[in-house]
């Protein structure tokens, strides 16, 4: 343009019939023509990019979603919903970034909630792996069937917990007399090891007190811990899974004050539910709590597609 501009006062200092305007012409033209390609290419470069960015947000999202099914079946979010929370404020930022045309701080920024992402991810696996363990699996089976089998040799009920489930079954003469939906702990779907982590102990307990008048309503307490919770903890304290200076804990209880709920490892009901319990059971009513059951539960089927994803 700058040439363009140069020739055109050159001729424009000439005399009227010696100007020849032409050959300018014909470059202008093929300048505006040079533009106009540019201009493609860009807007071309800007779909391409844009296309790009939207197939991966949308896989980041869908990852996202897929925590998120996953994470409604558990408490145990502080890592994973932490992450996952800052892998959608990235993603929105970078959607924010791309629709004002800033390629480049966008895809750092989606970059950045893939970060955010694997982690909560890699949180997410570790807290469910052993729920697709066969070996645990069996053995949850078989102390469910064990909690069966004594209703139906006993005079009384049998209550059996499914931690992934959130229900209560309570049994009778073998058969199914109620099932209900239950709250469990911060850190529910883990196996209680210690004071104060917030678990909720898993294997086969007795009722050993019943209390009509409890912070929480009325509540059951089972005898957590056991003599197998007390020998894995002294196991687990020679190994130093456990802090030296760490209690075994206990008050664990099954009680009512509302399913949703948070407890510190107990069983959560609503007080209508409670009521019913309560009064079905009596001191050395068996109270079995599993993981699962079910290797084709619905909840386990998610669980190990998420898991089977993110591997």
């Amino acid at each position: 343009m700058k040439d363009a501009d140069g020739r055109i006062e050159a001729e424009k200092a000439r005399f009227g019939w010696f100007r020849d305007y032409s050959r300018i012409q014909a470059d202008l033209q093929k300048l505006v023509a040079e533009g106009e390609a540019l201009l493609r290419r860009i807007d071309e470069d800007k779909a391409a990019r844009a296309k790009t960015f939207a197939l991966s947000a949308e896989t980041l999202a869908a990852r996202i979603e897929s925590l998120h099914r996953i994470t409604q079946y558990f408490n145990e979010n502080d890592d994973i919903r932490k992450n996952a929370s800052q892998a959608e404020i990235k993603l929105v930022e970078a959607r924010m970034l791309v629709s004002k045309e800033k390629y480049e701080p966008a895809s750092a920024a989606a970059a950045a909630g893939e970060v955010f992402l694997e982690r909560a991810e890699e949180a997410a696996v570790r807290l469910l792996e052993r729920y697709l363990d066969s070996g645990q699996l069996a053995k949850w089976r078989r102390w469910a069937e064990e909690a069966v089998k004594e209703s139906q040799d006993g005079d009384g009920v049998a209550i059996l917990v499914n931690k992934v489930e959130r229900r209560l079954t309570v049994y009778e003469k073998g058969k199914v007399r109620a099932r209900y939906d239950i709250g469990l702990g911060k850190y529910g779907l883990s196996d209680k090891r210690r004071a104060g982590d917030e678990a909720t102990p898993e294997g086969r307990y007795k009722v050993v007190k019943k209390i009509p008048a409890s912070k929480f309503y009325k509540a059951l307490l089972i005898d957590y811990p056991n003599e197998d919770d007390k020998r894995f903890f002294a196991e687990a304290k020679r190994r130093g899974q456990i802090p030296s200076h760490a209690g075994i804990g206990g008050a664990i209880e099954i009680h009512g004050g509302g399913k949703d709920s948070l407890t510190k490892g107990c069983v959560g009901l609503e007080d209508k539910d409670m009521d019913d319990i309560y009064a079905w059971s009596v001191v050395g009513t068996p109270v079995t709590i599993v993981g699962a059951t079910d290797v084709e539960n619905t909840i386990l089927d998610e669980i190990r597609k998420f898991k089977k994803n993110v591997r």
